[in-house]
């Protein structure tokens, strides 16, 4: 516990400061877990575990109902900057129920996410999947010239059948078995040119789409709940290429 809490406080100081002093501290403080002494994968898992599970904390939230009691319809309906005008905390917002809203004004959308400030874009991913972790949610993010806003937002719904399909779709391309195991992005007529692939657990989701290809004109979406035969359970996340299927796979 006083380790997680150390890690959790080096990690914000990072985050904020973007402090190379701050970073290798995080190093040093790594170094010393039981874990890591003990060399190898075993290190980096307890790391990522513990960042994954003090990220979302370590920013500040607000809660915003949208007008009309927050209706899917009703962000829609609003003019640009409707968001950017409601969160200006520094961490993110969560509105009207279904959706995490960056709380930067550099955070305009996915063609704002890049090596340097991936970190933050994580942490509101670890946010919208602590209100939606069922098998049933899927996390969505919309691209360049198909989103109303341009504020970055996750929105965090429950599939249609069409998503349901989809996932069906995408499990049987990427999950594997026990004689046959799957690596890698993998393509399958996936919508919009989408390359998905299979994580255990839950991931540094924008870290690991980037190896997808460019987020500038990106889709992505995020499937936890997957491959949940055996103990492959995890998360499927697809990367799709200028256009929106937010509302052919989920329910509004």
């Amino acid at each position: 516990m006083a380790r997680s809490a150390r890690v959790s406080r080096l990690l914000l100081s990072a985050l904020w400061l973007g402090s190379a002093n701050a970073g290798e501290d995080l190093a040093q403080s790594l170094a010393a877990d039981d874990e890591c002494l003990a060399g190898g994968e075993g290190c980096s898992l307890n790391a990522l575990q513990q960042l994954r599970a003090a990220d979302p904390e370590d920013l500040p939230e607000l809660v915003v109902e949208l007008p009309g009691g927050g209706a899917s319809a009703d962000l829609g309906s609003m003019p640009d900057g409707f968001l950017a005008r409601l969160c200006n905390n520094g961490g993110y917002c969560v509105m009207g129920g279904y959706s995490v809203v960056a709380g930067r004004s550099s955070a305009v959308g996915m063609e704002s996410i890049n090596a340097g400030n991936v970190r933050y874009y994580d942490v509101l991913m670890y946010a919208a999947v602590r209100h939606c972790s069922h098998f049933s949610c899927v996390l969505i993010t919309n691209p360049m010239h198909h989103r109303t806003q341009s504020r970055f937002h996750i929105n965090y719904r429950h599939v249609n059948d069409a998503g349901a399909n989809l996932k069906r779709r995408m499990e049987m391309a990427v999950c594997g078995n026990l004689k046959r195991r799957v690596d890698g992005w993998r393509t399958g007529h996936f919508p919009c040119g989408g390359r998905a692939r299979f994580f255990r657990g839950f991931p540094e989701v924008f870290s690991a789409a980037m190896g997808a290809g460019s987020l500038a004109h990106a889709a992505v979406s995020v499937w936890p709940g997957s491959c949940l035969s055996g103990d492959n359970g995890g998360t499927i996340i697809l990367v799709s290429f200028h256009c929106s299927i937010e509302h052919t796979i989920s329910n509004r």
